[in-house]
């Protein structure tokens, strides 16, 4: 008889993607410390930062779902992938504020 593969629970789900909101607040934190301290700021860093943060917030939110392939399912890699480039606008905007 197979086994029959088991679902994580939706503690195991949001790991990962709270520990990349985490790695995106960490790249935002420095970026801030850096262009208070430094007076300089790096631009890319506020776009991985906030790109990071709105995804892993989506992760966190909705959780990790699989299909009964082990696959994920459209839905979540469509939503994901417009929580990055809404991210990537809102650095955007946020490098041209600080620039300016």
């Amino acid at each position: 008889m197979a086994n029959v593969p088991q679902k994580p629970s939706a503690f195991a789900q949001r790991v990962k993607p709270a520990g990349a909101a985490l790695v995106g607040l960490l790249v935002l934190g420095l970026n801030v410390m850096f262009a208070l301290k430094g007076s300089f700021f790096f631009p890319f860093g506020t776009l991985l930062g906030c790109a990071l943060v709105l995804a892993g917030g989506f992760g966190v939110v909705v959780g990790e779902p699989d299909d009964p392939y082990g696959n994920r399912p459209m839905w979540f890699k469509v939503s994901v992938a417009a929580c990055v480039i809404v991210g990537i606008v809102i650095g955007l905007i946020v490098n041209l504020q600080i620039a300016a």
